[in-house]
């Protein structure tokens, strides 16, 4: 997760850490969701891709 852009790892961590769903995030941070989804998307195509190009990730 170390490579993902800071507005996207502070919405997955609340996504998935904090069990916040992606309306309850868009409410909290004020963002319109369809930005919380999108971000969230992006982060997890960047991860799947760390994933699948070396099998590590710093997370």
């Amino acid at each position: 997760m170390a490579t993902l852009p800071a507005e996207q790892v502070e919405l997955v961590r609340q996504a998935f850490f904090g069990g916040l769903s992606h309306s309850e995030i868009a409410e909290r941070t004020g963002l319109p969701l369809g930005t919380v989804k999108s971000r969230i998307r992006l982060a997890f195509t960047r991860l799947r891709r760390a994933l699948e190009g070396d099998g590590a990730i710093d997370l």
